[in-house]
């Protein structure tokens, strides 16, 4: 998949690096990180997460009661019915496609914003691209619309309800649960990258495969023994960063 709207792509791999030397690492990394990041965490996304959400809902609405006029056998109930579930399909279809194919951009981009991130630990870089309330934007809205959908769902099962309104309400619950489970994952994601960066760095490849300590940073001595194994894709003279890329 090719980055949306000419985001910048994944860094280029050990051999292909144009950078002379650290500080020309740490400036085009912070530039591709703060345009991954920005649209990563856009506002606009949110919202339209949330519509999707509400216009699902909706539609799983109509479904279920086209369904409920269907079995009542009458011939007007019948054709409401197939009208219903002919609103839902226009409701639901859409909605899902939207948000299957936001879902598919976020994991490109996140993993994008990841392989950038594990080049280098620089917190002096990150205002650059940090967005300053764009995470908590996602989080906060996403913590309150996944409580609304688990209420719903447990009012669902223990509330006496009956049969016909269980399944518009347990279904509202599971979409409202699972949107909000979406926000909250991107912003824990985006506040994992940031912690990362406040953490002490241990050293960064340079073009030439060897490892570039900053004045503040450990002597490559002194990091533990090495645990992985022969084959591990991640010998690349770093100690235990605690990331690990898709």
């Amino acid at each position: 998949m090719t980055p949306p709207i000419e985001l910048p792509p994944p860094p280029p791999g050990p051999d292909e690096r144009p950078w002379k030397d650290r500080a020309g690492l740490l400036d085009e990394r912070a530039r591709a990180m703060g345009a991954l990041a920005r649209w990563y965490l856009a506002p606009h996304r949110a919202l339209l997460l949330w519509l999707s959400t509400l216009v699902f809902a909706l539609g799983w609405s109509l479904a279920v009661s086209g369904f409920q006029f269907l079995v009542k056998g009458e011939i007007i109930e019948h054709v409401l019915g197939v009208i219903f579930l002919g609103l839902a399909l226009g409701a639901t279809v859409p909605s899902s496609l939207g948000v299957a194919s936001g879902i598919r951009r976020d994991v490109f981009v996140a993993a994008c914003l990841r392989d950038w991130a594990e080049l280098e630990r620089d917190p002096q870089t990150l205002p650059h691209w940090r967005v300053s309330g764009g995470a908590l934007l996602w989080l906060g809205p996403s913590i309150v619309l996944t409580c609304l959908g688990l209420a719903l769902g447990g009012f669902a099962v223990f509330a006496d309800i009956g049969t016909e309104s269980f399944g518009t309400v347990a279904g509202i619950g599971i979409v409202f649960a699972v949107a909000g489970a979406l926000g909250m994952a991107k912003a824990i994601d985006y506040y994992r990258l940031v912690s990362r960066e406040l953490r002490p760095g241990t050293g960064v490849p340079d073009t030439h495969g060897r490892a570039v300590h900053g004045p503040d940073t450990r002597d490559p001595g002194t990091c533990g023994p090495d645990t992985r194994g022969p084959g591990s894709p991640y010998g690349d003279g770093f100690c235990d960063d605690g990331f690990c890329s898709d």
